[in-house]
């Protein structure tokens, strides 16, 4: 099974390849945002249980989607293929020139991603989990 086809399932664009920044070059730090409404499906990625901490380490797509019917410049955010949230519209502003370009030559933007939470016996207020972009910074291509 293909890159492609593992990281968004039999919907996704399977013979198309992936662009993924080296770790040098990624130096930003993004957050993702919505992410409290996939909850079950980040959880299920990373093996987790709902009182424990995670630090999960993996591949993240970003993947336009003209669609929403919020925001047709919505950027959608999908680990193992699936939704787990979206960049914030000020995020998907200003990556989406980047975005276009790797798009422009039939390839898809991936980022190094991070998911990670505290389970309730540090004090958090939340046992939910965030979802942690490493992208360039917005002028590198």
């Amino acid at each position: 099974m293909g890159f492609w086809r593992e990281l968004f399932g039999a919907r996704g664009p399977a013979s198309q390849e992936a662009i993924l920044h080296d770790p040098s070059d990624a130096t930003e730090m993004v957050r993702v945002v919505g992410e409290s409404h996939y909850q079950p499906a980040l959880r299920a990625i990373c093996g987790s249980e709902r009182d424990e901490d995670i630090a999960y380490d993996c591949i993240a797509a970003l993947v336009p989607e003209p669609t929403n019917p919020h925001d047709r410049h919505a950027v959608m955010v999908q680990i193992d293929g699936q939704r787990v949230g979206y960049l914030s519209r000020q995020d998907a502003r200003i990556y989406r020139e980047m975005i276009g370009s790797v798009m422009s030559n039939g390839k898809f933007l991936t980022a190094r991603a991070r998911i990670a939470g505290r389970g309730p016996e540090r004090g958090s207020r939340t046992t939910n989990v965030g979802v942690f972009l490493r992208l360039p910074p917005p002028a590198h291509q």
